[in-house]
């Protein structure tokens, strides 16, 4: 259920960025994660979350976004054959929305080298970067951890 939190928050994220002028209401962001499968349960999580680390009025955190970074992480060669293009895509993702921050992204990819046996996946990607954000990380002792569940959603990033 973690990773789909993340996605929400990610979701959350998103939307307020494209769509802070129209100042949308909650309602409707709720709506729309429902549609898209996601549980009340799951989606007050994901609320309370994205609340907390921010501590203000979304529409002042997210109308300081800065339009590009100064800089950029690359991955190094070993690096690069533990994770998936599209596992890095969506950890520069979480980056520059800053729903991770440098030091988490280095955490992340630090414990996806210890479970590289092929490259990780975005879906385990976003399991490790869960546990991550949410502190969590006692959890992936087990390689186990990171085995795709049949019923994943796929739904959101």
């Amino acid at each position: 259920m973690r990773n789909r939190i993340l996605e929400i928050v990610v979701f959350l994220m998103d939307y307020m960025r494209d769509a802070h002028e129209h100042q949308s209401e909650a309602d409707d962001v709720s709506a729309a994660l429902r549609n898209l499968g996601y549980s009340d349960q799951e989606i007050s999580a994901a609320y309370n979350w994205f609340l907390e680390q921010f501590k203000g009025a979304p529409e002042q955190f997210f109308s300081k976004f800065p339009k590009d970074r100064s800089s950029q992480r690359v991955l190094t060669n070993t690096e690069r054959a533990f994770i998936s293009p599209e596992a890095h895509g969506f950890l520069i993702k979480l980056l520059h929305g800053r729903v991770i921050t440098e030091e988490q992204m280095e955490a992340i990819i630090e414990k996806s080298a210890f479970f590289a046996s092929e490259p990780i996946s975005i879906e385990q990607i976003k399991i490790i970067s869960s546990a991550v954000v949410f502190n969590e990380t006692d959890d992936l002792e087990s390689p186990a951890i990171l085995s795709p569940a049949e019923d994943r959603s796929r739904l959101v990033n």
